[in-house]
């Protein structure tokens, strides 16, 4: 039985979900890097976090601990949630792996390649401990922080992607994890990763209304200011050449309405639900602040250009996620081809689909 869980991060997810799953009945550690302490010190003081639910009522959730420690954060842990940034996975990982036991599961929320990613890592450090690698395709919620200490759920999903790496054992973390948020089983781990929505939607999103979020800033919200047709079409292309590489290695995407895509919250809400006026919530949720945000530096990288990358190893064109891509290194300045996420870094550089099948249901040997 699941009784311990350590959730690693200090921004909105992890504030929400170590609230969360206290007021489930969990035992739950926060653990956030020393060097970001400051962002989490109300936190840190309080050893207690205000979460704000979909209803607006607001609960004071006092939490077992919250520390910078790592190794107090993991240890006896049954679950490790992972709910950094995707550029956060690497340093998060490589912290924890001293401390990592026998038996432990941990999942990325959400996904970005981060099991396989995972995975290589313990492989290339010649780690054979017991540990299951499991990601969702995306948070159970969509929250903010409000102020220090202070996190809002705006709208909560009813449909989570789950899977493990290998993928024999999803049903068994399904087991455990369905107590705590609604989770389906996912293909495999590539099936999390490609839908998650936030490298479909963000990046085009952004890219398409660079001009106004370098022109409004702080007071830029992407769904009530920049969701329009225009940005619809670039998304729904996005979204299609994506399912294109999800159907040349073998995996489902989720299904969605034709009539969502020209939705002000766009196919982002399609498996969310609010207590009342989703789309008018959605609207409310800013950002991004500016072109260098998460919306591009997170969900580019990370997101659309190993995305890319795989759908160049199994032939599959990509011209509008080239262009996203194209458009945003000029804006940064920065080769996000060169610096984004190889996949040599994964671990699947070069496989074909039957070896690529094999190593998702089996692990890497």
């Amino acid at each position: 039985m699941v009784k311990k869980i350590a959730v690693l991060g200090g921004g909105n997810g992890a504030h929400t979900m170590a609230a969360d799953l206290t007021r489930k009945g969990y035992e739950v550690t926060m653990c956030e890097a020393p060097e970001f302490r400051d962002g989490i010190s109300r936190t840190l003081e309080r050893q207690a976090i205000d979460l704000i639910d979909a209803w607006g009522e607001k609960h004071t959730v006092k939490l077992n601990l919250v520390t910078t420690d790592f190794e107090e954060a993991v240890r006896d842990a049954s679950y490790i949630m992972m709910a950094v940034p995707a550029f956060g996975i690497r340093p998060f990982f490589e912290r924890i792996i001293p401390y990592l036991e026998d038996g432990q599961t941990i999942i990325k929320w959400s996904a970005n390649f981060s099991a396989l990613q995972f995975a290589a890592l313990l492989k290339n450090q010649g780690i054979n401990k017991d540990i299951t690698l499991a990601e969702a395709h995306t948070l159970p919620w969509g929250c903010r922080l409000v102020e220090p200490g202070t996190v809002q759920i705006m709208v909560w999903a009813v449909t989570l992607l789950l899977a493990t790496l290998p993928a024999r054992d999803t049903q068994r973390v399904m087991g455990d994890v369905e107590k705590m948020y609604p989770v389906v089983a996912g293909e495999n781990v590539l099936a999390t990763t490609l839908n998650n929505l936030n490298p479909i939607v963000h990046p085009v999103g952004t890219v398409m209304n660079a001009g106004w979020v370098d022109a409004m800033g702080k007071d830029f919200y992407l769904y009530r200011d920049g969701s329009t047709l225009s940005i619809a079409r670039g998304i729904k292309r996005v979204f299609e050449e994506v399912s294109k590489v999800a159907a040349a290695v073998g995996v489902p995407m989720l299904e969605y309405p034709e009539e969502d895509f020209w939705k002000k919250s766009t196919i982002m809400s399609t498996y969310f639900r609010a207590a009342f006026d989703k789309e008018g919530i959605v609207t409310k949720i800013s950002g991004p602040e500016s072109v260098k945000s998460r919306y591009i530096t997170e969900d580019l990288p990370y997101g659309l250009v190993p995305i890319k990358k795989l759908g160049q190893q199994f032939n599959v064109a990509t011209p509008v996620i080239d262009a996203v891509i194209e458009f945003a290194s000029v804006i940064n300045q920065t080769d996000y081809m060169k610096e984004g996420m190889s996949l040599e870094e994964v671990g699947i550089a070069g496989l074909g689909r039957d070896k690529l099948k094999e190593v998702l249901e089996q692990g890497f040997s």
